[in-house]
């Protein structure tokens, strides 16, 4: 349902409300509109993604929490579009954490509300934002009188004293130079780090492939990136393996530029909406399918229609999409979401599917390629496991954080997040080396106080 409504009397601000509770919405409007707000209504995200294109509101209300494409999906797709990138959006969310936030802000959130909230603080928040929206604008029609000590105090990014006018701010990070990160991934992806032939010829995204700027598609495959980063570090260290892994594919393969390009961007992005799907049902699938319920199986092998139709709006993105849809099919017959066999799965496809499973393992080089080549003739290609096996030797993987079970942790891992005890205190701290002492402790002492199962390891 999608549905405008105006307030008998003068509208002040337009203000879209994303929500698939109707109840909710509904309450929202009712509160707002003798407010003098104009709303408009989106049942889903991508309706909401939509309808902030053509109504450009002044102000978006979102709730996080939506099936498919969610509340985290919709900001980023809002901040990537340049008509859409300014608008003030304040995330909303039954299930408020810490981490929620913070992602929340790093994707480019304005505010994060959790529910239930008071129809003051509602509006409290709502004209705080636009407060901040209209100094912006007056700073902006009003140049003389812009400061950039005052941008400081409406959350605009501090600007270092030996910046270069244009540059983008440096990314600080607590991780090892050599571990993927998802702002080097975005540029592996448009080829702007590596010689070959995406950076040769620029790529075909500021010519034919509708003129999109190389940084916006950074900006926003670094987005997906992050987002998949934060909801599981498996899958986006597997993306980010991927990358380099199918580049390589791709030039053994003779692609065009644009066929490459496809390729690697498909790498990056194939698992972008599992993001909609609950965490722990995506978890116990990344360790075995066998483990999830015929619910949760049914909406987890809908993933890749649904990530190819997430990218189906961004003509750049249209072929990688195609490729993504069939990433899941097998060579015997037994994938999905089509059922396609052998020759029937596009070629590109195959040859993504390869990659992604020798890139999902914790332990590359011999015994990821064991495995990768027992799968021949069954869920994978041969052709396509002897062309992965060949780039692999050629291509330097980065490395990255990867979650595992405390049972599966082995000496010389490297820890990437403090394991704690069930009273907070500190059992193996960040940038440890396990030993086998280590490791026997830590399950000495889970046997008598259960600690948290999973454990962020750097491989």
């Amino acid at each position: 349902m999608l549905r405008s409504t105006r307030a008998a009397e003068r509208p002040m601000h337009k203000i879209l409300i994303i929500e698939d509770d109707a109840d909710v919405r509904e309450m929202l409007v009712s509160s707002l509109r003798p407010h003098g707000f104009e709303t408009v209504e989106a049942e889903n995200g991508r309706a909401g993604v939509q309808l902030a294109q053509v109504y450009m509101p002044d102000l978006i209300l979102s709730d996080i929490k939506m099936e498919g494409f969610d509340g985290f999906a919709a900001l980023a797709a809002i901040r990537y579009q340049p008509l859409t990138s300014a608008i003030p959006v304040v995330l909303m969310t039954g299930q408020p954490d810490e981490q929620g936030r913070r992602f929340a802000m790093e994707l480019g959130a304005d505010d994060y509300l959790a529910k239930p909230f008071t129809i003051s603080t509602l509006l409290a928040t709502i004209h705080i934002q636009l407060k901040k929206q209209e100094t912006i604008k007056q700073r902006v029609l009003n140049p003389k009188t812009a400061h950039f000590e005052g941008l400081a105090d409406l959350g605009a990014p501090e600007v270092k004293a030996d910046a270069q006018p244009g540059s983008a701010p440096v990314e600080q990070s607590a991780l090892p130079s050599e571990v993927a990160t998802p702002r080097a991934a975005a540029r592996v992806l448009t080829g702007r780090t590596l010689g070959g032939p995406l950076s040769t010829a620029q790529t075909e995204s500021e010519t034919s492939r509708d003129a999109v700027k190389v940084q916006d598609v950074e900006t926003l495959v670094e987005t997906y990136l992050r987002m998949l980063n934060r909801f599981h570090p498996n899958l986006g260290n597997t993306a980010m393996r991927a990358m380099p892994l199918c580049r390589v594919l791709a030039e053994h393969a003779k692609f065009s530029p644009g066929e490459l390009q496809d390729l690697c961007w498909a790498a990056g992005l194939h698992d972008i909406s599992l993001v909609g799907l609950d965490r722990e049902a995506v978890g116990r699938w990344l360790r075995n399918p066998r483990k999830v319920t015929e619910e949760e199986d049914a909406f987890i092998k809908r993933h890749p229609i649904d990530s190819q139709q997430m990218l189906e709006d961004l003509p750049i993105f249209q072929g990688a999409g195609r490729i993504i849809r069939s990433h899941h099919e097998h060579w015997d017959g037994s994938g999905y979401p089509d059922g396609l066999k052998q020759e029937a799965i596009p070629w590109p496809a195959r040859l993504l599917t390869a990659a992604l499973f020798y890139c999902s393992q914790h332990t590359l080089g011999t015994p990821a390629l064991r495995l990768l080549r027992a799968q021949a003739g069954h869920t994978l290609d041969p052709s396509a496991v002897q062309a992965v096996s060949d780039a692999a030797s050629e291509t330097p993987l980065p490395k990255g954080v990867r979650e595992i079970l405390l049972n599966e942790m082995k000496p010389g891992q490297i820890v990437a997040k403090e394991i704690f005890n069930s009273t907070g205190m500190v059992l193996v701290r960040h940038g440890r080396e396990l030993t086998e002492g280590l490791i026997q402790r830590v399950i000495a002492i889970n046997r008598v106080t259960p600690l948290d199962q999973n454990v962020l390891v750097y491989c």
